[in-house]
């Protein structure tokens, strides 16, 4: 490989391999795990290594039972508890603290968890990949170039250092962001949604008798209302929730081992909270149709509505805001009918916000049934791992004709 020391993350000027992994958040862990179990040889390059986003959700309650997420397509999963990778003390942990849910009435055997206990899962797999060995690089990656034999990718590294890396495969897991409504994009009465899931953060933000409006009903939504409302008293807020239709809370289907409305609707502690609090309101919270919206009455503003896809590397020759990803192969390609081409550059995208419809990997069979159809949902490891192992076969397979010509 040409490298040194994993611990360190430092290479030669330039350095190779099968596949760039980018991202270490759950889904490139995910991809790195699938793909060195078949042998592949990964370069891994992340700013932090520190479980992405996750690191700024601690306390936000995790949507998932800890039935599901201990279970072997989650965190369970045989090839996270491996010879190279072995979480179970982590799992341990998690089935340790896991705490009921009062007023929940989606059944949980071992309770529930927060996002931050899932981080420490994802950074002991981390942790443990790095020391046995998976060349790394701390940075960012700033621009893909197709080359005679894969990509080459520039790599900004501290100090305004580059790095290039050469590979044959490039796995995006990049990850999402919350969205920021478009009128409100250059506006200071946007808070990020992030700012409410931090306490410091958000009190360190607000004065009283502010006025803040939170857009969307959504489980980001229900925990940043949770979060404005430890403070509503103590301040003297006024907090409304702007949604486009009623809340609505998903549906276990034990039958078929998986939620109706998974993606649409609110679960564990967003739904006890919804049910509560986001229907009909309460002292300090007012319940509104977002039509009834206007910017100048609050003075702060949180979009809940969604997560969209972090911008990805500058890829030279096509525009990659643009790339569409193929749901058959997990390619990113451009759309059809577009004037470039991306020729055979393998390149793939895992994780949020490339979310999987029913039918390949959730959901099978109920494709067309109300509450699945149309749906999208990236809810749980498994999902980011199935995707991984379908991504490892695409590039398995393109390497072995390339071997060949």
């Amino acid at each position: 490989m040409g490298g040194s020391s994993s611990c360190c993350g430092w290479f030669q000027p330039s350095v190779s391999a099968d596949v760039l992994v980018v991202g270490a958040g759950p889904a490139g862990v995910s991809a790195v795990v699938a793909l060195r179990s078949q042998g592949r040889r990964v370069l891994w390059v992340d700013p932090e290594f520190n479980s992405g986003r996750l690191c700024r959700y601690m306390d936000v309650p995790c949507n998932t039972k800890v039935d599901i997420l201990v279970s072997k397509k989650n965190f369970g999963h045989p090839l996270l508890n491996d010879k190279e990778v072995n979480i179970s003390k982590a799992l341990e942990t998690l089935r340790d603290t896991a705490h009921e849910l009062n007023g929940s009435i989606d059944p949980s055997t071992m309770g529930w968890t927060s996002l931050g206990r899932c981080k420490d899962v994802f950074q002991l797999a981390t942790s443990q990949l790095l020391d046995a060995g998976v060349p790394h690089v701390r940075g960012k990656v700033t621009k893909l170039t197709p080359c005679a034999n894969g990509w080459e990718a520039i790599v900004q590294k501290d100090r305004g250092r580059e790095q290039s890396l050469k590979a044959f495969a490039v796995v995006l897991a990049t990850g999402g962001e919350p969205k920021t409504c478009e009128v409100l994009r250059n506006s200071k009465k946007s808070m990020s949604l992030e700012v409410t899931f931090q306490k410091e953060q958000l009190t360190a933000a607000l004065a009283p008798q502010q006025r803040v409006a939170v857009l969307g009903n959504s489980h980001s939504a229900a925990v940043a209302l949770a979060k404005l409302g430890d403070l509503a008293e103590p301040l003297n807020l006024r907090v409304c929730c702007f949604g486009r239709r009623a809340v609505r809370c998903a549906e276990w289907l034990p039958q078929h081992d998986c939620y109706k409305y998974t993606s649409t609707g609110l679960k564990g502690f967003g739904a006890v909270f919804g049910r509560e609090q986001m229907e009909k309101g309460n002292s300090w919270l007012e319940i509104k149709d977002v039509k009834d919206f206007e910017e100048d009455q609050w003075d702060w503003v949180v979009d809940a509505t969604g997560y969209k896809q972090s911008a990805l590397p500058e890829i030279v020759g096509t525009d990659s805001s643009q790339l569409l990803r193929n749901e058959a192969t997990g390619r990113l390609e451009p759309p059809a009918g577009a004037a470039v081409s991306m020729g055979n550059a393998q390149l793939f995208a895992v994780g949020v916000p490339w979310g999987e419809a029913p039918g390949r990997f959730w959901g099978k069979g109920f494709e067309n049934v109300e509450g699945f159809k149309g749906e999208t949902t990236f809810t749980g490891f498994s999902l980011f791992m199935d995707r991984a192992l379908l991504i490892t076969e695409e590039i398995n397979g393109a390497m072995a004709v390339e071997s060949k010509v």
